[in-house]
């Protein structure tokens, strides 16, 4: 058997673990600020360019911001993170959700494609999909709504697709298709859009809101490159609550 070696986490990410779970539990509020990269060299006795990298990455990850007056906590505890925060995560290889808000999987299942949705996706109405529905909350608000639409062909090597439960490993659905079976959207082609609207009966009885109340609905398209369509998303937010834009 070849060997195996255990390599530590590198130690810009052992300092980037330190102020993330800092900012994601509460200890560091939106507004804080934290150390400069010099003082934080100092003290966890790094070199300057180690706490530099770390900084920059809890930067990239849109828990801090930079600027001539220093580094500032700038994690809302209410934002939610937008489809494209998502995939450009996964195909980093972060996760985009270190905060883990509350997620409840309301259905995981084989549905007829309604039609559209088999408009999006190039298929006929009432061919099979992958219908998977979810509730957001911060505490016990419930926040954002949302329907993640899949190809039924994938179910055969990713099961979990059905189940109901969050996907394992903080990959999502996305990150997990691509770790069984090598296939991604092709970004730069991913879409968006976003329209202020009004909720529906269903909507509202997710959201525990009124019929009619104002939302923001939301929906994400994510094809290959030979323009298959490996995800169609539909989301919607309540009124007042913000969405990260990185």
């Amino acid at each position: 058997m070849a060997p195996h070696l255990q390599r530590p986490e590198p130690v810009y990410l052992q300092l980037v673990t330190h102020y993330r779970d800092a900012i994601t539990n509460g200890d560091l509020r939106e507004g804080a600020r934290l150390p400069t990269v010099r003082e934080i060299a100092e003290q966890w006795e790094v070199a300057y360019t180690t706490a530099a990298k770390a900084v920059r990455q809890l930067a990239a990850d849109g828990l801090v911001s930079t600027s001539k007056q220093g580094t500032v906590v700038s994690f809302l505890e209410g934002s939610t993170f937008s489809p494209a925060d998502r995939l450009r995560s996964v195909h980093r290889g972060r996760v985009i959700y270190p905060h883990a808000p509350g997620s409840r999987i309301i259905s995981a299942e084989l549905v007829a494609a309604p039609q559209h949705v088999a408009n999006v996706m190039g298929i006929e109405p009432g061919d099979q999909v992958v219908r998977r529905e979810r509730v957001t909350s911060h505490g016990d608000v419930p926040v954002t709504w949302s329907v993640t639409w899949m190809p039924a062909s994938l179910v055969e090597q990713v099961p979990e697709l059905l189940e109901m439960a969050p996907i394992p490993g903080g990959q999502g659905t996305i990150g997990l298709v691509k770790a069984r079976t090598g296939r991604f959207p092709q970004i730069g082609i991913d879409s968006y859009r976003q329209c202020a609207a009004r909720a529906s009966a269903l909507i509202a009885e997710r959201l525990g809101i009124a019929e009619g109340d104002p939302i923001l609905r939301g929906e994400n398209t994510w094809p290959e490159q030979d323009g298959v369509v490996l995800e169609f998303g539909e989301s919607a937010i309540i009124e007042g609550q913000w969405v990260n834009v990185t």
